[in-house]
């Protein structure tokens, strides 16, 4: 097995968070099919703002970093959630990208308890291969139900404050709910699978995964060879190989150092 991939995904995990970087652009954006009628934001606008207010009194609880690598394409995708003591979230913020010449940035998911409540996104739109524009998209839910958006983008990020909001048909985020509600509870595609292990000169990882040999979702964990888990995993590497794990693990790093998921328990799922 070629391990090239699994090696770049770990050195990806090393990294802090990308700072966002002024975009500027000559070029118009992406035709959107705007609702000229002028709309009051509905309460669910007000709601956020208190949900946002409140967040220094949640617990919050960060998801593990998966990436996914597609022929030349790779993507990734981080959840911090922000949950009361019930471990109901109150916000959501998704940190993805989606690869070569596609969307990257920011959704920001409120909750009024298991009712969605608005889905902000702030992202850098490719136009071309050469040009990049920032733009942001609000939408407002009632019932559960997206029931206006509007967006607004700029050539500059510095000057996306001065920019005109303008009214577009109500965008639904089913898709995307489900997919970070998966990241958070380990589901579906983002359920941890044993796949192999990457050795450095001073650390080891686990890879975890989607059972599958490519096209797959995989996760990198920090662990400890001394642990009698580890050590039995590291003596049958073939017999293990995508056999569902279970796993606690804690953030470590970051502020200006390397940034590791580090294992602290995991147990045999079946």
């Amino acid at each position: 097995m070629k391990y090239t991939f699994y090696i770049i995904a770990v050195l990806s995990s090393l990294l802090v968070s990308c700072e966002q970087k002024t975009k500027n652009s000559n070029k118009e954006i992406e035709k959107v099919d705007f609702d000229t009628t002028a709309q009051e934001l509905p309460p669910s606008h007000e709601l956020m703002y208190e949900i946002e207010n409140n967040l220094s009194n949640l617990n919050q609880v960060r998801s593990l970093r998966w990436e996914k690598t597609i022929d030349n394409n790779s993507e990734f995708r981080e959840v911090h959630a922000y949950m009361n003591d019930e471990g109901v979230p109150s916000k959501i913020v998704e940190y993805f990208s989606m690869g070569n010449f596609k969307e990257q940035g920011e959704r920001h998911y409120y909750f009024n308890g298991s009712k969605i409540v608005a889905v902000i996104k702030n992202a850098d739109v490719w136009v071309d291969s050469n040009a990049v524009v920032y733009k942001e998209t609000e939408t407002f839910y009632k019932d559960g139900k997206s029931i206006q958006s509007r967006v607004r983008s700029s050539d500059y990020l510095d000057e996306i404050e001065e920019a005109n909001w303008k009214q577009i048909r109500p965008i639904s985020y089913s898709e995307e709910i489900k997919t970070v509600d998966n990241i958070l509870k380990g589901k579906g595609e983002f359920r941890t699978h044993f796949i192999s292990v990457i050795k450095g000169q001073e650390q080891l990882f686990l890879l975890l995964g989607e059972p599958k040999n490519e096209n797959r979702y995989v996760t990198t964990v920090l662990a400890d060879h001394r642990v009698p888990f580890v050590n039995n995993l590291l003596h049958n590497l073939d017999a293990y190989k995508f056999r569902p794990i279970d796993i606690q693990f804690q953030v470590i790093g970051g502020n200006g150092k390397p940034e590791f998921r580090m294992l602290t328990s995991a147990k045999w799922a079946d």
